[in-house]
């Protein structure tokens, strides 16, 4: 029935065993699940990022420790099935080798064995505490550099950077050799915006003046990204950082360690002057194009900040990040992030084969691929997916079932048009809801001709 025109849709209860819950895939991640590990279940999540403050942690001296995280409640998550990936952050002003630098460790330059380095001794006490985490994420954004933004932790040089990173990985590494030392994510944004040049690249500048960094594999094993609300850049940004490290000659795993499109326009938390006007639909909208871009521009992990909001949020962001809100009710978002994990568990590659008035990633799987296409102007798009095996199912980003035709070329569908709220560019900054097209192969999939 190659050539039938006949309109056609799948129906509700083929369209949830599409979504049958599966093992969750490692690779899917959110930000602070023990806030909420029944909707981090629900979710089917496998890892989650907690996060490590030392000025909280030792907030008056080295003989505080109140780590924020009961050893039995991470370790009630890996019985849950999730990956507990510690982020270490924050140097408390006793401990800072200038009171008036944020971030730089008082000997941050002795050798790490010694008690006088005071990072290395937090480090090793926190890792001993946890010792089933071997995920560690050493730093968050230091690319802020505006000392009235409540997220400026870092006032060093990159090469005190590197020093930290160096300190870090050669401690952790010397407590197991199985932990993973993850280089803390980049904004990209607090310098492009403002002319400078990127934190990444002085970062990579550093690293290469320090002659004993190649035999230390660099002191990372991987690094992360935090990047919100434009899918392109999240796309593009990924691959950039892949472009400055292979210039470098070398290449390490990448983590989306965040990523949201904030909703502006949420009765139950409005923004009055949001940075972007996003809705609820937006929101959702941004999921499965957020995940579709970076796994096409080769995402290693990925993750939604945040699981739920909580109310020290309302002194940190203007707009809500939860998928889940305060009075425990989810947002859209949480219902399109489901979708989005269950739909591409279990993918082996990804690319994104199109980006004009539509976006079309294709995403490969064992047992066939899915296409994913959102419309990336306010007008409907229809267009034409090559066939290449046995069509399971149509849904869109929040799991409903989508009309489809059959074509000679194979499934015509319509994209819903993009509300378009802010525009950057001649595109929609997120586009319409997204269209999932999931096939079994029939045959060795191979390149589109």
């Amino acid at each position: 029935m190659c050539c039938s025109r006949q309109l056609r849709t799948l129906p509700l209860a083929l369209s949830l065993l599409l979504l049958a819950a599966a093992p969750p895939d490692p690779r899917f991640g959110v930000v602070e699940s023990p806030e909420a590990p029944d909707w981090a279940a629900r979710l089917g999540v496998a890892w989650t990022r907690v996060r490590f403050a030392w000025h909280e942690i030792q907030p008056n001296g080295p003989e505080d420790w109140n780590p924020p995280w009961p050893v039995e409640r991470l370790e009630a998550e890996r019985r849950a099935g999730r990956e507990i990936v510690a982020l270490v952050l924050g140097t408390p002003e006793w401990a800072r080798a200038d009171p008036q630098i944020p971030g730089v460790p008082r000997g941050l330059y002795v050798e790490e064995s010694r008690p006088e380095n005071l990072w290395a001794a937090f480090l090793r006490r926190l890792a001993t505490t946890y010792p089933f985490i071997h995920t560690w994420i050493i730093w968050n954004e230091p690319d802020i550099w505006d000392p009235t933004y409540p997220g400026y932790t870092w006032g060093g040089t990159e090469a005190d950077f590197v020093r930290l990173l160096r300190v870090a990985y050669r401690t952790l590494k010397g407590l197991n050799r199985e932990n993973r030392v993850l280089l803390g994510a980049f904004t990209y944004w607090w310098d492009a915006v403002y002319g400078r040049r990127p934190y990444f690249e002085r970062f990579l500048e550093a690293l290469a003046r320090d002659p004993e960094a190649p035999r230390s594999d660099r002191y990372f094993d991987g690094l992360c990204v935090n990047l919100y609300f434009n899918p392109d850049s999240l796309h593009d940004l990924i691959r950039w950082h892949h472009e400055r490290m292979r210039a470098y000659g070398f290449d390490k795993p990448i983590w989306l360690t965040e990523t949201n499109a904030a909703p502006s326009e949420d009765p139950a938390w409005p923004v009055p002057h949001p940075m972007f006007r996003v809705t609820l639909e937006e929101q959702a909208a941004f999921i499965g194009q957020a995940m579709a871009m970076a796994l096409a521009a080769g995402a290693d992990r990925l993750a939604v900040y945040k699981l739920v909001d909580n109310p020290t949020d309302h002194f940190a962001n203007p707009e809500p990040f939860g998928l889940v809100r305060e009075d425990g009710s989810p947002r859209p978002a949480f219902q399109a992030y489901q979708v989005a994990i269950r739909t591409l568990a279990g993918f082996t590659e990804a690319r994104l084969v199109r980006r004009d008035r539509v976006a079309v990633v294709e995403v490969r799987k064992p047992d066939g691929r899915i296409w994913i296409a959102w419309s990336r102007s306010p007008q409907p798009q229809s267009i034409i997916l090559q066939r290449q095996g046995t069509l399971r199912g149509a849904i869109d980003g929040m799991g409903r079932p989508v009309p489809w035709t059959a074509v000679a070329q194979g499934y015509r569908v319509t994209l819903p048009g993009a509300r378009c709220g802010q525009r950057l560019g001649t595109a929609c900054m997120i586009g319409g809801m997204p269209v999932y097209m999931v096939e079994s192969a029939l045959r060795p999939l191979r390149e589109p001709e």
